[in-house]
């Protein structure tokens, strides 16, 4: 079992500084980093292999801007990262009329290398979902992540994902931040989870 689990959100998003997305994008709803979220997430990553940090394990969020963040901070670990789509973004039907259409999970794994499809989905997520669902359903595949890794694991995600995480595994969310390529570290002692930082 896992005793140590670290969240990170994706880095800035290429639909939150171009307002002209809608217009021009191929799937809307799946933007890529923008060039300072490529930096942030290759930065994560620097920081983490600096400070000597391993993962046994790094599951991300099958969403494009997930993926990317996941390549850099596992190009620099020296890692591979799993697709999972329990860690997806929020159903939210004001937001989306329908399941959002993501870059197809064999296309992610050809273009970043630290992406394998080695990984048999916990959960998939429905469409649609409210957000307390949401927040369920992200935190519940962080059960059976913990129970089939050993030593420390690596969830890449969302806001959702990290609120979900720490609230499944610490009993609330209170103290979590969430900024674009923000990190947050939970440890398990004697069987209890605590929040070391957010």
């Amino acid at each position: 079992m896992a005793d140590t689990v670290w969240v990170v959100r994706h880095g800035q998003r290429q639909d939150s500084v171009d307002p002209s997305w809608d217009d021009h994008a191929d799937r809307v709803h799946d933007p890529p980093l923008t060039d300072l979220g490529r930096w942030a997430a290759w930065r994560t990553g620097r920081r983490f292999g600096e400070a000597g940090i391993q993962f046994d394990a790094v599951y991300a969020s099958p969403f494009l801007r997930t993926a990317e963040t996941a390549e850099d901070i596992c190009r620099e670990t020296g890692t591979e990262a799993l697709l999972e789509p329990g860690l997806g973004e929020h159903r939210n039907a004001d937001w989306f009329d329908a399941e959002p259409e993501t870059v197809p999970q064999s296309d992610l794994a050809e273009w970043f290398e630290p992406i394998v499809l080695d990984h048999e989905p916990y959960l998939v997520p429905e469409f649609p979902e409210s957000h307390h669902e949401a927040m369920a359903r992200a935190g519940s595949v962080a059960r059976p992540v913990v129970a089939d890794t050993d030593g420390a694991v690596l969830l890449v995600g969302h806001g959702l994902t990290v609120g979900g995480v720490v609230d499944r595994l610490v009993g609330s969310p209170d103290g979590v931040d969430r900024p674009p390529c923000g990190v947050t570290r939970r440890d398990r002692d004697r069987g209890t989870w605590a929040l070391v930082f957010s």
